[in-house]
This record gives structure tokens, sequence and C-alpha cells, in this order.
């Protein structure tokens, strides 16, 4: 029994209760590329980590419920609301420049920067490794803890762009699951349409590509985006939107151009806390310090939540610090 448990990814203790446990499940459509003809459903491994981090929202909707937090000002936007004047919105409360922007290290610098200012606009935002046949990321909303989920399978620059189109889905409040491949122009479902707008407009406003006029190379759309920090579908993307690139451009973009990048000097690795920290992100960490320096919950229930051994939560306290 143990064995199926753990094949599962269920705890022993479920298969001993008299009757099954009832569950409401996880209701996301899953959507495909803009004009792709390959059509799959969830696969088991999505509809995992899907469950995973419905079950973490809800802990955390509760959480900040009984701690008063302050409801996230995600306001609900409509596909007919111009994406470019969301995004813009959606930059000037984030506070982020261009100039802070363009000078950014690297692009891992680039994801926590915007990690950070979406959890300090009270989104989740969570990282998977789900592998890379599964989808990029998805979307589940919640009033009180709305949640958007990245896979680690990509390179940084690519996980920014699927983080800010799973907002878009956020926004318009069509929860989702995205999979992986290119778009076609001129086709394709309207909702994947405006969030992939959305987030490129996000991403790069068009005071950043003032200087630039027409581009039809991949050296020059690589230029740009490493100037930008994004991937080059998001670069490409948004100068069509912006008529200085055409759709022809943007389909000879290699389909390996979101790969992660192979190599490294190794180290001495992570430990749990950290790996957990990572993966849940500030927002739900210090949710959770919090919650046990306030009597809410124990230590014990929040070392079950996160998964992590008892040593560990002194390194998140430390990590995530509350006040």
């Amino acid at each position: 029994m143990r064995g199926v448990a753990i094949k599962l990814h269920r705890q022993l203790a479920v298969f001993l209760l008299p009757a099954p446990p009832e569950t409401d499940g996880v209701d996301v459509n899953f959507r495909h590329p803009i004009g792709s003809k390959f059509q799959r459903a969830l696969t088991p491994i999505e509809r995992r980590f899907l469950r995973r981090a419905r079950r973490l929202q809800e802990t955390e909707s509760w959480l900040a419920s009984q701690m008063e937090w302050d409801r996230p000002a995600l306001k609900q936007v409509s596909l007919d609301d111009n994406a470019e004047d969301v995004a813009a919105e959606w930059r000037s409360r984030m506070g982020v420049t261009i100039k802070a922007q363009k000078s950014w290290k690297t692009p891992s610098v680039a994801f926590e920067t915007w990690r950070a200012a979406l959890e300090g606009a009270g989104v989740t935002v969570v990282q998977f490794s789900m592998g890379a046949d599964a989808c990029r990321g998805f979307s589940i909303w919640d009033e009180r803890s709305p949640l958007v989920a990245v896979n680690t399978a990509w390179q940084d620059e690519a996980r920014i762009f699927t983080l800010f189109h799973e907002v878009g889905h956020l926004l318009t409040r069509t929860d989702s699951a995205c999979a992986t491949g290119p778009i076609a122009p001129q086709a394709g479902d309207p909702t994947e349409r405006w969030c992939e707008g959305f987030a490129a407009a996000v991403l790069i406003p068009s005071a950043g590509l003032s200087d630039v006029t027409k581009v039809d190379s991949l050296s020059v759309l690589s230029r740009e985006a490493r100037r930008m920090k994004v991937s080059l579908r998001a670069m490409a993307l948004r100068l069509i939107s912006l008529g200085k690139a055409s759709w022809s451009l943007y389909q000879s973009i290699p389909p390996a151009a979101d790969a992660k990048r192979r190599g490294g000097a190794g180290g001495t690795g992570r430990n749990r806390a950290e790996i957990r920290a990572d993966e849940f992100g500030r927002r739900t960490t210090t949710l959770f310090v919090e919650a046990v320096q306030r009597d809410v919950i124990t230590r014990s229930q929040a070392l079950d939540y996160l998964d992590i051994p008892s040593g560990a939560f002194d390194r998140l306290v430390t990590a995530a610090p509350v006040g």
C-alpha cells in the first residue's frame, strides 16, 4: 500500500479512510498555442501539480482571511479592454522603469525582480519542475490568493513571459493551463491572444523600443531581447504589434530558443528550505511564518504544508522575516 501511495503522490492515511475523500478538483481550461493543430488533454503530471497548487492556494486564502491581510487589488478586465492600456497600468503599478530593467545583470535577476513586484501586488508566484513536456504555466483565481505557476523546464526569459501571460489570465478571470509551442498570425483563441499581447506590452513598453526602426534578422532580435532581458518570442511579438517586425521573423525563431542553457560550474547544492523558498516564493513563506508567529497555525502544521524538516523553518524565518 505504501508503494501505491508513493506512486500516486498521496498520503498513506488516505487509503485507510472509510470512503474516498471529496474533492472539487481544479477547474482550468487547457489552452493550446494560437493556431496550433496539436490538441491534447492535461497530463497526470499537470493534474498533480494543479492539485498541489490548489491545496496551497486554499490554505493561503484561509490564512490571509484569518490574519486579515488585504485582498489583492486585481481588478477584473475584459477581452474588449485594450491590452496595451492594461499593461501600462500594471507597469506603472509595479514601479519598474525601463532604465532599471536594462540595468539588470542577468535574466535570473530579471525574473526574481518581476516575481517580487507581483508578490508585492498580492499574487502568489510558484515555480514547479513539471518537465519540458508539460504546460509552461497555469493560473488559478482566488480573491485572497490569486496564483500563477511557472514551469522551471525553460530558461528565465521564457519564464518571465509565461509569468505575465498567466497574470493576464488572472485579470480576465480565465483560469488556464497554457501549452508550449509556436503561435500563428491571425488565428486561435482570443483569450490567448489577449494574454500574449498583455505580457509583451508589460515587459516591453513602446518607449523601450523608441530607437528601433525595423527588425528583420535574428541577430538584431537577439540584441534587443538581451537589452530588455526577455525571450526572443516576447520581443518578436512586441515588435510585430508595433509594426517594427513581421510574422516571418517570429516564425524563424528556432524551436529550442526557450530551452534551458546547459552547463555551469556546479556547487554545493541547496538545502531543503532554500528549495522550498524558491519554489513557493516570498509571499507564501512570509504568510506561513507570520501565521505561526501569530498562533494561527502550529509550527508542525506549517512544516507539513511546506514539506520541510523542522530545522528548515528557522531558515525560512531568517529568509522571510515578518514586520
